[in-house]
């Protein structure tokens, strides 16, 4: 009965991926946006850089981070990711690798991108990914390569549009699934020192657009609350607390689904430094 739901979870999420948002099933909601709806595109945080590349450009020390969700609390839906920044003259580099699923279906995937500033108000950064997915034995495999990439704008200190697009060359997993082209705009805002504000619109040409909308309370320093919604699958209903422990960061959060229930997640990172400012 087990392996029914499971196998049934992972054909709704899989339909869902290939009308929606073809990304999500294979890359997990990182951070502090698994928080807040999922709104990364505007977003500068330490895990933003491998949501949107652009956001690799404040990212300006070395740092590490893992991350793992259990999708709809099934072990066998778990997604994992590990994320590196290396920070050169004049951007920084990203690196990372996930894995989404089971023995039975599974996609894995490792992915390169860069981020830089273009003068004072603009980032802009690019990324590629080699992607497999890996069906039973008896049936078969396929592989994928994807680019993406991003632009952020900041007038202000307290402004920030993202725009950002993923999959512009339509790669597809072969007749088995594909991920469609897509684009998204946000946008984030600090009313004050603690509060920030923050809304994305997701559009893959093929269905009506996504909005999302979330917000960060910093209650001390750098420890955060969060909450956000989205209608897209998996994330409805989101909350989240930032903890920082010295040069940790650590992220918990959890989502809920209307139909299909709840999904946990944890993001732990390290930064190589003694952090001296607020980071996102």
């Amino acid at each position: 009965m087990r392996l029914f739901q499971i196998l049934g979870i992972v054909v709704l999420v899989t339909a869902q991926s290939r009308l929606i948002h073809g990304q999500l099933i294979n890359r997990p909601v990182l951070g502090a946006a698994a928080g807040m709806g999922n709104c990364t595109v505007s977003l500068n945080s330490n895990w933003g850089g491998f949501s949107n590349q652009a956001s690799l450009a404040y990212q300006r020390e070395y740092w590490i981070g893992v991350h793992h969700e259990n999708r709809f609390m099934l072990a066998e839906l778990g997604s994992s990711m590990l994320g590196v920044a290396i920070p050169v003259k004049p951007g920084t580099f990203g690196i990372n690798v996930s894995h989404f699923g089971f023995t039975g279906y599974s996609i894995s995937s490792g992915g390169l991108g860069y981020g830089m500033f273009l003068g004072k108000r603009f980032t802009a950064g690019v990324g590629f990914a080699f992607s497999r997915m890996q069906l039973p034995a008896e049936y078969r495999s396929a592989n994928t390569f994807t680019v993406e990439g991003g632009i952020h704008y900041m007038p202000t200190s307290k402004l920030t549009f993202g725009f950002y697009v993923f999959n512009p060359t339509n790669s597809n997993f072969d007749d088995l699934s594909d991920f469609p082209m897509l684009m998204g705009l946000g946008i984030t805002y600090f009313p004050s020192d603690r509060l920030m504000l923050v809304a994305q619109v997701d559009d893959d040409t093929q269905r009506a657009p996504t909005v999302r909308c979330g917000l960060e309370f910093r209650v001390i320093e750098r420890t955060a609350l969060r909450l956000g919604y989205s209608p897209a699958s998996p994330e409805g209903i989101t909350v989240g607390i930032g903890l920082p422990i010295k040069n940790f960061d650590v992220d918990l959060n959890l989502s809920h689904h209307q139909i299909l229930g709840f999904t946990p997640s944890l993001s732990v990172s390290y930064l190589f430094t003694k952090k001296e400012a607020v980071t996102q």
